[in-house]
């Protein structure tokens, strides 16, 4: 037992965890928390804004699977910081977000910045919708225990982001504590597994269908398990396709990789999952996005394919289509099992099944090659096709590539990835920016790997601080900023359906196109920079920004309409054109 502060013994028990970065922001309620971390081997990475401490923490665990802290003060620094909880939910990001609160013998009292006209201290609710669980913390002495918890709710079952609110006066309030030793408060296994039995029907069905598919999501990625998908696909012959998040989930330059499916997607992919009579679901609860807006004509048909779904949290089974198998497991836990069996069986795919894969890698390859014609273009202003090629023509294969939601769909068509945890795509809240500041906490969880970080320059300039960060922290990322004056992606949808012109267009006084300069900003923040006109440049440019050893923006002049191969469809091209629903 020790006599220890609150603060101390929060950081005490999240070193205990493993927890060694805090991305944050100081206020008032967390000063305590700051002497706390500074006395201990947490490193401290302070940001310019709220929103960009928890996108960072975001990175953080997409590349190294480790929680991080996120700190803010009360009220403002707090809600400051929703948006990228978010983003960690819907993508399946663990953190722990502590924010300093009121002090408790005020609560219900309108203290500076309480949020009490509901009820008292009531800025946890605020925060509910967007974590797996929120706590404000009653007494002093459930400080620990409620950190403890929170720390277990984040990083088992799916993972996600929590926040403990806790009163200023708990941080600085001795109290006699143990801190508890890590191992003994978290399960020592979490790869659960079915039973056998059930992953004998589950083979059964594969094995006797005539055109399965696996679709990999999200959660094969988390599961990290890239090398158990890839043997089960090779032993039973059946081809992979993925999400969006789930890109990485089987290397993409694998024979049985077969595109992603999403409202834009590759057609190959959606073929595959249109047709399969036995579907395997591996980690995706087939939302919105990931289905064509749930359209049996071009996605998964509901009711005549038998879905067999693996996931980790038990809502998303079933919760969209009705499963033959529905399996709460993790998906590395379920593969694991499974390729036992597979193997003490020896058991080869079928020369039917031979010959269907090499059917598809021939589309697949020629899909590809349709696709990147304009990879080699020179004009000006430059294709994001041929950027994508350049960035990845540079960047190992280790290296760390993060994009934003409005370009995303031509990133997972044009941009290979072989592994996972080395692509961030902004999927399932989508938040404008998001890749921006998650870029810094990539780059501090993988320092030895390069991190470029392409974004839309309205993306950018929304999150612009990010740059600051990074020099004063010393991260070394680059960010490619697509200049093309505006929202692009979102003017398409607006001058497809002829909703007028204004809003997705950056103009001086209504005039001419307007737009910062990006490198020259970068330069006075301290940061390296540069401006790309000409295609011939781009290579030697980025050659540049990754060999400094310091943050960098590359400014390049990109085109304003870009072109979306979509394949897939999405409800809301039907309700901007005025059309009705077959949902509503």
């Amino acid at each position: 037992m020790k006599n220890l502060s609150g603060a101390h013994a929060t950081v005490q028990v999240l070193e205990q965890f493993g927890v060694d970065v805090c991305f944050g922001m100081c206020g008032h309620t967390n000063l305590w928390m700051l002497k706390a971390i500074e006395e201990s081997g947490i490193r401290f990475v302070g940001v310019r804004h709220e929103q960009m401490a928890t996108h960072a923490a975001d990175g953080y665990f997409r590349a190294k699977r480790k929680p991080a802290l996120v700190l803010t003060t009360i009220g403002p620094g707090m809600t400051n910081a929703l948006t990228g909880l978010g983003d960690a939910l819907l993508d399946g990001a663990a953190m722990v977000m502590i924010a300093g609160d009121a002090p408790n013998y005020f609560s219900g009292q309108e203290a500076f910045q309480e949020l009490s006209n509901i009820g008292e201290a009531e800025q946890v609710s605020a925060a509910r919708p967007l974590v797996k669980r929120a706590w404000r913390v009653a007494h002093r002495a459930a400080l620990i225990p409620n950190l403890v918890e929170a720390i277990r709710v984040a990083t088992t079952g799916n993972p996600g982001p929590v926040l403990l609110s806790v009163p200023l006066n708990f941080f600085s309030e001795m109290r006699e504590e143990k801190i508890p030793a890590a191992r003994q408060q978290m399960p020592t296994d979490t790869f659960s597994a079915p039973r056998k039995s059930t992953i004998d029907d589950a083979l059964r069905l594969l094995n006797g269908a005539s055109n399965p598919v696996i679709i990999a999501g999200g959660g094969a990625v988390n599961a990290e398990a890239q090398a158990e998908l890839t043997e089960f696909a090779h032993a039973l012959g059946i081809p992979v396709v993925t999400t969006l998040s789930g890109c990485g989930a089987i290397s993409q330059d694998d024979d049985h990789h077969a595109g992603f499916i999403s409202t834009v997607g590759s057609p190959i992919a959606h073929k595959l999952v249109n047709v399969s009579d036995v579907t395997l679901v591996l980690g995706s609860r087939l939302g919105e996005m990931e289905t064509s807006s749930w359209d049996n004509q071009i996605s998964l048909r509901g009711g005549q394919t038998k879905i067999i779904q693996v996931d980790i949290d038990p809502r998303q089974v079933g919760r969209f289509y009705p499963v033959q198998l529905g399996i709460v497991a993790n998906v590395r836990g379920f593969l694991d099992e499974a390729n036992a069996l597979l193997r003490a069986n020896s058991v080869a795919p079928s020369k039917p099944r031979v010959s269907r894969i090499a059917e598809i890698k021939a589309q697949v390859a020629a899909w590809k090659k349709e696709i990147r014609e304009t990879s080699t273009w020179e004009a000006s202003p430059i294709a994001v096709e041929r950027l994508l090629a350049e960035i990845r023509a540079v960047l190992p294969r280790n290296g760390i590539f993060l994009t934003d939601v409005g370009i995303r769909h031509m990133v997972a068509q044009q941009f290979e990835t072989y592994h996972p945890s080395r692509l961030y795509v902004g999927s399932g809240w989508g938040t404008m920016g998001g890749a921006v500041a998650a870029a810094i906490g990539a780059k501090l969880a993988c320092p030895e790997a390069p991190v470029i970080a392409e974004v839309g320059d309205g993306a950018f300039t929304s999150i612009m601080g990010a740059v600051v960060t990074a020099v004063e922290h010393e991260v070394p990322v680059v960010w490619v900023v697509m200049n093309n004056y505006g929202y692009s992606s979102i003017s398409v949808y607006q001058a497809k359906h002829g909703l007028g012109k204004i809003g997705t267009s950056f103009r001086e006084g209504g005039g001419p196109s307007y737009s910062p300069d990006y490198a020259a900003f970068a330069i006075a923040c301290g940061a390296g920079g540069a401006t790309v006109r000409k295609a011939a440049d781009l290579r030697p440019a980025l050659e540049k920004a990754l060999a400094s050893g310091r943050p960098y923006v590359l400014d390049v002049l990109t085109e304003s309409e870009p072109r979306f191969r979509a394949s897939g469809r999405w409800d809301v091209n039907d309700l901007l054109a005025g059309v009705k629903s077959p949902h509503s």
